[in-house]
């Protein structure tokens, strides 16, 4: 009996640490999550409108929404391989995306036809991918989380320099319009491209 709780032991410390690993990976998805959308929303919220409570109250809302999906890639990370499951939360994310866009904020192709369907999906695909990516401690997956950290700072400061800039009733009202569209695109194009590449050497389990 004594020589069994011996064995029992050792586990308990392992236990603890993979926990708070968890938790961090928890918060550090959320964190990233939340910011990567950021910026889109400052465009659409307070650059276009001006209006500071739907941009704290799109990142409260995104930050419950990745809650669930931090959960959900963890589960498809461990009944799929690392390729297949990654193309399937691309594909979820972008999804029940579009489902908030359409049936919570009103961004249907048939309530507002004027809005970008493939920016809207885009932009939710983001949210997900890219903290998925840069939480991951995979040594292949290092040049692409750079590569992600410097096109976000990049885009950032166009968008700063934008707003300085530009008038913002007419050419800065279309740069915001657009720069979002494009830029979520561009950014999900990078995650997606980049992860497919490095998981062709990378093994099934996720760190």
């Amino acid at each position: 009996m004594d020589g069994g709780q011996r064995k029992a032991r050792p586990e308990q410390p392992a236990k603890s640490v993979k926990s708070v690993e968890s938790v961090v990976s928890l918060f550090l998805f959320i964190l990233i999550g939340v910011l990567t959308a950021a910026v889109g929303e400052l465009q659409y919220s307070v650059l276009i409108r001006g209006d500071w409570a739907n941009l704290f109250g799109s990142m409260f809302f995104n930050a419950f929404y990745l809650s669930g999906a931090f959960v959900l890639t963890r589960l498809l990370f461990r009944v799929l391989p690392r390729r297949a499951a990654f193309v399937v939360i691309v594909a979820l994310a972008a999804f029940a995306g579009l489902m908030v866009e359409w049936f919570l904020i009103g961004n249907s192709p048939w309530g507002n036809p004027d809005a970008s369907q493939i920016g809207m999906a885009a932009y939710w695909a983001c949210l997900v991918t890219v903290p998925l990516i840069v939480i991951d401690r995979e040594p292949r997956l290092r040049p692409l989380q750079r590569t992600i950290a410097i096109y976000a700072a990049v885009y950032t400061l166009l968008v700063l320099a934008a707003q300085a800039l530009l008038p913002r009733e007419t050419w800065g009202y279309v740069y915001h319009i657009w720069s979002v569209i494009f830029g979520y695109l561009g950014l999900a194009t990078i995650a997606v491209i980049g992860n497919m590449k490095s998981e062709q050497t990378v093994g099934r389990t996720i760190s």
